[in-house]
């Protein structure tokens, strides 16, 4: 796993120390001050306890297994084109690649057991996660999967206090911290649906009212804010989704049926 995805899924074990390490080492990923552990706490005004602790909650071996896990990160792929379409290429290319590698497999079966499972399915999200959360739906929809999206504060909890133990509620949240989708999780959590979070964050207040959490990657990690793209991994993930959906049961008659009628539509 590389090392953004790592800050991002342990950060809510960091002490200050830890926080300072982190900043230090996204700000100035490469140079002189990662040839030793020394050189490092050095550079940063840490001890080397410190460096080897942190590399330890980030689940690396050692201070070497870390540096040499950094070091490929930032080695990247470029392309012959204009400055900005090249920058925008490889915020795309980071965002992508370690999206790729930090979804979880097993959480993405869960997600599709609780789909195929459930009478009906609650998409939920608040601006531009409410936009994924529609697109999910819409997806999901053509596939003969019963459900239906809401982006407004009050539909959600409405929704939520009409499901039940046999229905499932599906949250988008970068942040994981937004009122109106935490009150929704916990209204159907009462109702004893069973509530998936889609989130950037572990430990957030969602997460507590969640039974699956799924893990996207944080947009602000490229560290541009003029880039405001914040669902890339969001739609990375409803991509995969939808491809397994597809390959089991007849989700691909029902989407295949649904192609037919709106092709027909267009032709008539």
């Amino acid at each position: 796993m590389k090392f953004e995805n790592r800050i991002q899924q342990f950060s809510y074990l960091f002490t200050n120390a830890d926080d300072t390490i982190a900043n230090y080492i996204l700000e100035n990923p490469v140079g002189d001050h990662f040839s030793t552990i020394t050189s490092l706490a050095y550079a940063i005004g840490v001890s080397t306890s410190s460096i080897t602790r942190f590399s330890h909650k980030l689940d690396y071996q050692n201070f070497q297994d870390m540096k040499f896990n950094i070091q490929q990160t930032y080695e990247k792929t470029d392309i012959h084109n204009v400055p900005l379409i090249k920058r925008i290429h490889e915020y795309h290319q980071t965002l992508l690649q370690q999206t790729g590698e930090f979804i979880s497999n097993e959480k993405i079966h869960q997600l599709i057991t609780t789909l195929t499972q459930s009478k009906q399915t609650l998409f939920a999200g608040l601006g531009s996660s409410g936009l994924s959360a529609t697109e999910f739906y819409y997806r999901t929809m053509r596939m003969g999967i019963i459900g239906n999206a809401v982006t407004d504060a009050h539909q959600m909890k409405i929704g939520a206090s009409l499901l039940t133990e046999d229905d499932a509620l599906i949250i988008f949240s970068n942040s994981g911290h937004t009122e109106e989708v935490i009150n929704a999780a916990k209204i159907a959590q009462a109702q004893k649906a069973t509530v998936i979070s889609i989130t950037n964050y572990a430990g957030s207040e969602l997460t507590a009212h969640s039974d699956i959490v799924i893990m996207t990657i944080d947009q602000t990690r490229v560290n541009d804010k003029r880039f405001i793209n914040t669902q890339i991994s969001a739609h990375f993930l409803i991509d995969v989704v939808s491809y397994m959906l597809l390959e089991h049961g007849n989700h691909m008659e029902h989407y295949q049926h649904t192609r037919d009628v709106i092709l027909k539509g267009n032709n008539s």
